[in-house]
């Protein structure tokens, strides 16, 4: 049996884009659909399956990093794709859960905006050779994001925590998003 390696270092000196750390990161993609399919299937389990399905996809957030940083290096293309995937995984994970009316569409769009704002900016330094990797504000952020689509996914509990959750993260991803334009703005100036 042959010995599976690692692809070979880009010319760059960072590590190939295919490595088991971005496979995290795409396996976080792929999972969206397969979320919305159980949340239009409805009923308990599938339910309970959509829930467990995102909480899974959201922990690969965690264990793409740690992969990157501590197996196989970072890449420019894992710093990319990673807040890609985070925000597909929220925003398809939202849009589903507001065409079901179980969430109001304005909150989707303020977080589509932001996050169709920060990705544009990001294109637009990374042209200018300028890669921005997340600050810990939007981490937070994205957390928070996680905890409100997790609340609404969850086929128990309190029905008032999935609102609240959900106010919070619009809150901190309208801050996070000014945050982000400021230092890019920042950034482009020192570059």
């Amino acid at each position: 049996m042959a010995a599976v390696t690692e692809p070979a270092e880009t010319t760059a000196g960072e590590p190939h884009w295919l490595n088991w750390a971005n496979a995290f990161t795409m396996l976080r993609v792929a999972l969206v659909p397969v979320i919305a399919v159980l949340v239009f299937a409805g009923g308990g389990d599938a339910r309970w399956w959509a829930f467990g399905i995102f909480v899974f996809a959201a922990l690969t957030d965690s264990i793409d990093g740690w992969v990157a940083r501590q197996l196989v290096g970072v890449t420019r293309w894992g710093q990319l794709a990673d807040p890609l995937a985070d925000k597909l995984l929220i925003i398809g994970s939202l849009a589903v859960l507001a065409v079901n009316d179980e969430l109001p569409w304005w909150a989707v769009l303020v977080i589509i905006l932001r996050e169709v704002w920060v990705t544009v900016q990001r294109t637009v330094m990374v042209r200018q050779g300028v890669v921005m990797p997340a600050s810990p504000f939007g981490k937070v952020k994205t957390v928070s994001q996680v905890v409100a689509v997790t609340l609404y996914l969850l086929p128990a509990g309190p029905e008032v925590l999935a609102p609240a959750a959900l106010g919070v993260a619009v809150v901190l991803t309208v801050a996070s998003g000014v945050d982000y334009a400021v230092r890019g703005v920042k950034r482009a100036r020192e570059s």
